[in-house]
């Protein structure tokens, strides 16, 4: 259970810095940054989507249109007609969390359904699954932060 107890935990700290940060700040891209919050917090959700559906293919993903908008390659520069809001990628980061704690709790012995093999290293478990989305949303909180100081 300690891989979802960090999970909830780094998501908990994305949700309390992304609450805070005005909505204004959300789409300014510096320049040299390839992407700006509202992209970062919308990937953390979109990977987490992808990874964790891969670990069992009977978990859902939800809003699957917004993978387009978020996944590795994606640009903000190349976003045409509606993004999500900042509200609705908070409500869907939060739901998310209860979905993962609810669907995986007692599933993170479980093989993969899908492999995912990342430079060797292989995710052949629901558990490596967790781990790496709780890695990767560490990763991209620090971006977030960043881009917080580089934005004033």
């Amino acid at each position: 259970m300690e891989s979802m107890t960090l999970f909830k935990y780094s998501r908990t700290s994305s949700l309390i810095l992304l609450s805070k940060l005005d909505e204004s700040l959300w789409d300014i891209q510096p320049e040299h940054w390839p992407n700006n919050i509202r992209w970062l917090a919308g990937h953390v959700y979109a990977e987490a989507e992808g990874f964790m559906h891969d670990a069992d293919h009977d978990y859902e993903i939800t809003r699957p249109d917004w993978m387009p908008l978020f996944l590795d390659g994606s640009r903000p520069s190349e976003w045409e007609g509606d993004v999500p809001s900042k509200e609705e990628i908070l409500e869907a980061l939060r739901e998310q969390e209860g979905r993962i704690e609810t669907f995986f709790s007692e599933k993170l012995h479980h093989k993969a359904s899908k492999v995912r093999d990342l430079n060797g290293m292989k995710l052949e478990t629901v558990d490596s699954a967790l781990q790496f989305i709780t890695w990767h949303e560490g990763i991209h909180l620090g971006d977030i932060k960043s881009l917080r100081l580089a934005t004033k």
